[in-house]
């Protein structure tokens, strides 16, 4: 079921076109009413979601399949979320499109092996060459019916009708899923623990390769104690070529082997770094903004580059190392078959390289810490030194502020230093022990050859058996530096993932309905961080209709009120009601999205000037867009640009800010929402045409309409009905523009 789009838009909604079905129920049979409701339905979202892909050809896609899928699927789904799923690019859904599309909306797709006997959920088949088609079963009705992207419909009596291809089904991700916080809850598995299970039988695969590289590399040695018992011992060359030709196909098998292996990781690192490189992002744009905007944009920037260094580990030579561990085994075990007492020096080396590693990650884990935090004081120092360098110029402070940024670098170089040494000191002493081992392997092997207990070729071949079985130890203390890494990597993930997204899927919201445009503030305050309140105490009752101005000195949160209206921060005391309604008893997103607002700085997206008009209203026709930006004054401005509406927003070419606001009032207007809330325009701004816009649209009262909007100047404060001044950490007074003009609050 889809939640009705705006009246405007099911009245442009044509009807519903005749279908070409080959055997569906008509009339009174069994599923024909619902079969007809059912395709009245899909006609219409059908039309909707054909007419929101702007640029789309003539040639009409899948989407017929995927409005099915979403029709039947079980789940209420608001039109804005259904049409933001649907791909970008401007070409006809194909099934990979409807199963990413479908991903989107929450659901997880799965492919099954055989056609269910009785499916609770509509099934996508992919069929290749022969099309898509979408398999499902009508309310009422134990039969089977086959949509085809054209519209028509058969019986499906079996599997054998579907033909060759692949089978999709679509069940929600709910508690059962191995990623969700319920379903770890019970296994006690963090994050990417989880995640790393659904990669369990490509894991298993990864290990018989890897016993299968172990049991070929043993060869080689057994190859060489034949070659000297057989050849270099009797002095013939007859076997010679066949052992050259054995030795070659070891070689050759191994190197398959090990390339399989590499291509193994390979796509698991690539895989595993989509995954979560887009669990992350969206678990950024999910939480809180009073927790999300805590931190600085080079932070959450490195947070999405975490799983580099996870990449970085999978596909370098410490993973390896762990998974050349059964090569260490079967060389150990070969050694002491063949050499007997001889296969104590490789162990007492491995040892050794565990015990250097366990110090040297102690050493690592405390050397990353401070080497992280001189880091971020450095970047915390150079973001401060941009944003005030004007200030430091003025007040003559460039030579102490430069001594403090070259100590703050000095600190930052010698934790660096340390922590590059913690890897200097592993290679060193790693290779040491190693040579050392090898040189007593030599020695102990030349005793066993003198007490006549190991051959000549023997020696050579415990020698390559030794070095074989310690280079995995070896290698993982050169990657001492890359564990710690790994380490704090994988916690900055977990802790990320387990912060609850700001919509709690499980908790009943009330029914966000349209605003009416009251608002009521009782006895809000706010608190940012450790600091005093910024304001308590405000009491105000705004009717529908209402025009606010708010003003008060730099700090004092101004735009805070702006964000406590539209649930962007959280409150310390107090509540915020809209039409009675306290703001957290809503869905927060939908109240966003009903919610007109004009940001102090507003962005374009990149795409199209159409794409980011119907960013806010995706039902938004032609004619609605037109009448927007002549409202914001722009039509004139972009009828100019080459492309129109369809103009790309290129970050190289920047728009003017004046034109940032205008296309930001077109926005608000084409919302269409009740509340308006306009933050704090520059002044240089306010004295040219996008002043006389701003009071056009304050000035232009709507019964319904509520505006708030922050202000300094005098002039647009007397455009209000009544005045809130914030006063820092006091109670704010609440006023008319003429008492305001008089005297102090």
């Amino acid at each position: 079921m889809i939640i009705p789009p705006r009246q405007d838009a099911a009245r442009a909604v044509p009807a519903a076109p005749e279908q070409a079905s080959r055997t569906a129920p008509h009339g009174d049979t069994e599923g024909g009413a619902a079969l007809r409701s059912l395709l009245n339905r899909l006609a219409q979202l059908q039309a909707l979601v054909r007419r929101s892909r702007h640029g789309l050809s003539g040639d009409e896609g899948d989407e017929r399949l995927f409005c099915a899928l979403c029709l039947t699927a079980g789940t209420d789904f608001p039109l804005r979320q259904l049409l933001a799923a649907l791909p970008a690019e401007p070409a006809p859904m194909d099934a990979d499109g409807i199963i990413a599309a479908m991903g989107h909306l929450g659901f997880c797709a799965t492919p099954l092996a055989r056609l269910p006997a009785q499916p609770q959920a509509p099934l996508l088949h992919d069929g290749g060459g022969e099309g898509a088609s979408v398999i499902l079963r009508l309310p009422g009705s134990n039969r089977m019916w086959r949509l085809w992207p054209s519209g028509a419909m058969e019986e499906l009596a079996s599997s054998r009708q579907l033909g060759r291809g692949t089978l999709w089904s679509f069940p929600r991700e709910g508690d059962t899923h191995p990623l969700s916080a319920a379903r770890r809850s019970h296994t006690g598995h963090r994050w990417f623990r989880a995640l790393m299970a659904k990669f369990g039988w490509l894991a298993g695969g990864l290990i018989l390769v890897s016993l299968a590289i172990a049991g070929v590399s043993t060869a080689l040695p057994l190859f060489t104690i034949q070659i000297y018992h057989h050849v270099i011992s009797l002095g013939s060359l007859e076997p010679l070529p066949m052992f050259a030709l054995g030795m070659a196909l070891i070689v050759l098998i191994e190197g398959l082997l090990v390339g399989q292996r590499s291509r193994m990781l390979a796509w698991i690192a690539n895989r595993l770094e989509f995954l979560v490189a887009g669990a992350t992002f969206e678990r950024i744009l999910k939480i809180r903004p009073a927790i999300s905007e805590r931190a600085s944009v080079t932070d959450q920037v490195a947070r999405l580059r975490t799983f580099e260094n996870v990449r970085n580990f999978i596909t370098g030579p410490a993973f390896i190392a762990l998974l050349e561990a059964p090569i260490t085994a079967a060389s150990l075990g070969l050694l002491a078959a063949v050499a007997g007492w001889v296969v104590v020096v490789p162990l007492l080396g491995i040892l050794a390289h565990l015990w250097l590693f366990s110090v040297l990650l102690r050493r690592a884990r405390v050397m990353t810490s401070i080497a992280a935090d001189e880091s971020t004081e450095m970047q915390r120092m150079t973001i401060e030194t941009f944003q005030k360098r004007e200030v430091i110029r003025q007040a003559g402070l460039q030579h102490q502020w430069s001594g403090r940024m070259i100590g703050c670098v000095r600190r930052q170089q010698v934790a660096q230093l340390d922590l590059r040494m913690v890897g200097a000191a592993g290679d060193a002493i790693s290779t040491f022990i190693l040579t050392t081992a090898t040189m007593l392997m030599l020695a102990a092997g030349t005793e066993a050859v003198w007490a006549g207990t190991l051959g000549t070729g023997g020696l050579l071949a415990c020698t390559i058996l030794g070095r074989r079985a310690m280079v995995p130890s070896h290698m993982l203390c050169l990657s001492v530096q890359r564990c710690e890494q790994l380490r704090n990597s994988l916690g900055q993930l977990n802790g990320l993932m387990e912060i609850p997204p700001e919509r709690d899927e499980v908790r009943q919201y009330s029914q966000a309905r349209p605003l009416q445009g009251g608002i009521s503030f009782l006895n809000t305050g706010f608190r940012a961080a450790d600091t005093r309140p910024v304001f308590v105490g405000l009491d105000l009752e705004i009717p529908p209709g209402s025009r606010i101005g708010i003003t008060g000195a730099n700090g004092s949160g101004k735009t805070t009120v702006l964000k406590l209206v539209q649930g962007l921060s959280d409150l310390t005391i107090g509540a915020v009601r809209l039409d009675g309604v306290d703001l957290r008893q809503l869905p927060p997103d939908e109240l966003r999205r009903r919610i007109a607002y004009v940001p102090q700085h507003p962005r374009l997206f990149p795409g199209t000037l159409r794409d980011n008009l119907l960013f806010v209203n995706p039902l938004a026709e032609e004619g609605k867009l037109r009448l927007a930006l002549q409202a914001a004054r722009l039509a004139e401005a972009v009828e100019q640009l080459e492309d129109g509406l369809d103009h790309r927003c290129d970050e190289t070419k920047a728009f003017p800010l004046e034109f940032h606001f205008k296309f930001a009032v077109a926005q608000a207007l084409l919302t269409e929402s009740n509340i308006l809330l306009i933050d704090e325009v520059p002044n240089r701004l306010l004295d040219g045409e996008v002043g006389r816009v701003i009071r056009d649209i304050i000035t232009q009262r709507s019964r319904s309409r509520t505006v708030l909007f922050v202000s300094h100047r005098s002039d647009f404060l007397a455009l209000a009905e009544r005045v809130v001044v914030l006063r820092y950490g006091k109670v704010p007074a609440v006023t008319t523009p003429a008492a305001l003009v008089q005297g102090p609050a």
